[in-house]
């Protein structure tokens, strides 16, 4: 080739819809930031279903959203008024909510964790003969 340059074309396959794909909204996005905004846990049940994040059933819906927010908790902090009123992600001004969460949830898990000794301790004296049945 003299001269001239050849050009290389590059394609990119991108499917246009998939059943599997995720969401362009999380429950996280319909969550508010700040206590004063929270929202209710009705409103947020529709909007995940007008979202498609759950389907519109007549029974499971609050159960699915529940284990929405369960699911976003691993990423973001989501509270929720003790009142049953909303949940809302905190903001700066939720300082004490966050401090009263946190030392709910650190009680939640020692509990937890007490259990599993009992557990442990339980099957340990099964399987070095100590307890028969």
């Amino acid at each position: 080739m003299t001269g001239q340059t050849e050009q290389q074309k590059f394609y990119v396959y991108i499917p246009t819809c998939s059943p599997n794909r995720a969401p362009d909204i999380t429950i996280a996005d319909l969550i508010p930031v700040g206590r004063e905004n929270a929202i209710s846990r009705q409103m947020l049940v529709a909007l995940c279903v007008e979202n498609g994040l759950v389907k519109n059933t007549l029974f499971g819906k609050d159960r699915a959203m529940r284990k929405l927010i369960e699911q976003a908790r691993r990423d973001y902090t989501i509270l929720n008024l003790s009142n049953g009123q909303g949940y809302y992600r905190p903001s700066r001004n939720d300082l004490q909510d966050l401090q009263r969460y946190i030392r709910q949830e650190t009680k939640r898990a020692v509990s937890v964790f007490r259990n599993i000794v009992v557990a442990k301790a339980l099957y340990e004296d099964y399987i070095h003969g100590r307890l028969t049945e």
